[in-house]
């Protein structure tokens, strides 16, 4: 079957051609040709980042997909839950957010861990002492343990070379 010319066109449109004489006009300037030559190369290389992630998509922190998209200056609005979200100004979640949802977050866990620590109850001191005494106790029962079991301790002499209570380094 013959193309007619109307489908050879839409081919080279959408696939390219390489005959074709037409080269790609965006592939630098991107989102920021609307500018054409003006402001200056360095300002819309600024502009262009800018833009390019106020109109990406982000995650959704409820819903987990990735439909949040702007509506406004630090509005921002989940496609599939219709959630609507406070943010910043160009994308979902600046540096700064994150920073303080990080440290709002350690400061949280570690008030937890220290009420954890105040409602564990508080032994009478004859009986702080007698746990004490019984962990100091079996710390040397376990260090007895393993001399018993061939476990060589080291021991330095007075001119500071180390020798092995087995035996097995004699000066």
């Amino acid at each position: 079957r013959q193309m007619c010319i109307r489908d050879r066109w839409y081919q080279r449109r959408v696939h390219g051609d390489s005959n074709s004489r037409m080269a790609r006009r965006t592939v630098k300037v991107g989102i920021t040709r609307k500018y054409g030559t003006r402001y200056g190369a360095s300002l819309r290389k600024i502009i262009k980042k800018f833009e390019v992630q106020q109109h990406s998509r982000y995650q959704c922190p409820f819903c987990g997909k990735h439909t949040v998209r702007r509506l406004a200056v630090g509005i921002w609005r989940c496609k599939a839950c219709h959630k609507v979200v406070a943010g910043g100004a160009w994308e979902l979640a600046t540096s700064l957010a994150l920073t303080a949802k990080s440290t709002m977050l350690r400061l949280k866990k570690l008030r937890e861990e220290t009420a954890a620590q105040a409602e564990q109850p508080v032994l009478p001191p004859a009986q702080q002492e007698a746990a004490a005494v019984g962990d100091k106790a079996g710390k040397k029962d376990a260090s007895k343990e393993g001399a018993k079991k061939g476990v060589a301790k080291k021991k330095t002499t007075q001119g500071g070379a180390k020798r092995t209570q087995a035996g097995a380094g004699k000066k």
